[in-house]
């Protein structure tokens, strides 16, 4: 059977897409003081895109990277010392849908253990994942229609996929002393650059050069690999910091964002229509915690 046709509803088409900036090589140079000079702009969607004017770290050397990081990553989940484990991942089961017995989203176990992964096999899995017939895209599926798809399963019978979330790492190489300048505007690649992950959050002008020691997910990043609806929860930022977002290959990935001054209007719809005023049925974990909306 073929694909049910993709009917993508008003609120949709209709919702605002955020700003794309396309800064110059000048302007890429100093990550936060580009970002101060579009946030007026940006922070009316609470979220935008960048689009870097160098090209992506060599992919050949981002795999390699992100296969020692995992591998570093099973080798302390173990307490391995000395040769690293095989770069697998830990993922997680994610629903998509609702029971037909409980409609209410958030008493569903939505973290469950996965099995772990080399990227590889990862890849195959989500390649071939059986998606349920209401779930299904349409050959050369624009994005509009991935995310009306993605909606409508939300809103019909549930299914798993699995999503690889919060480990330390990056498929940026570790940066190297000194830079900045004249060698910033020399850089080959976004690696090159301070807007390398490992690298933003103390880049020139960033408060977070003060912390002496790192944080994960805050001074240090995060990697996170995921297949077709898998899904991250609404949440507030860390300590209501900016999150930098770097997709290093794969197909579009699609952001909402809340400007902070619907925050707590968004809070609002989500509690009355998500939950039916049931302030019982928002659990720890699953509750709202992000105040962005737009779309990129």
């Amino acid at each position: 059977m073929s694909p049910p046709a993709v009917e993508t509803p008003e609120w949709l088409r209709n919702l605002p897409v955020a700003p794309e900036y396309h800064p110059t090589a000048a302007e890429f140079v100093d990550p936060i003081a580009y970002i101060l000079k579009i946030e007026a702009e940006a922070s009316r969607y609470g979220i935008c895109k960048i689009v870097p004017p160098l090209a992506p770290p060599p992919r050949e050397a981002t795999v390699e990277r992100l296969k020692a990081s995992f591998a570093a990553n099973a080798a302390a989940a173990a307490g391995v010392d000395g040769a690293a484990p095989a770069p697998t991942f830990p993922t997680r089961l994610q629903q998509v849908g609702f029971s037909t017995k409980n409609r209410r989203p958030a008493s569903r176990r939505v973290w469950e253990s996965g099995e772990r992964y080399t990227l590889e096999a990862f890849r195959a899995k989500a390649r071939d994942i059986e998606l349920p017939r209401h779930a299904v895209p349409p050959k050369h599926a624009t994005q509009l229609q991935l995310e009306a798809l993605f909606w409508g399963a939300c809103a019909a019978r549930p299914f798993n996929v699995e999503y690889g979330n919060d480990m330390p790492g990056s498929g940026f190489a570790a940066p190297k002393e000194g830079g900045g300048g004249n060698a910033a505007l020399a850089a080959r690649d976004v690696g090159e650059t301070e807007w390398n992950m490992r690298l933003a959050p103390r880049a020139r002008g960033s408060l977070l050069r003060a912390m002496g020691r790192d944080v994960a997910g805050v001074t240090t990043p995060m990697l996170y690999v995921a297949m077709l609806y898998s899904w991250f929860a609404w949440h507030v930022e860390d300590h209501e910091l900016h999150s930098l977002n770097y997709l290093h290959f794969g197909k579009p990935k699609t952001w909402y964002g809340v400007p902070r001054d619907a925050m707590l209007a968004f809070e609002d719809a989500v509690r009355v229509h998500g939950y039916a005023d049931d302030l019982n049925a928002i659990r720890i974990g699953v509750t709202m915690k992000d105040s962005r909306i737009g779309r990129i």
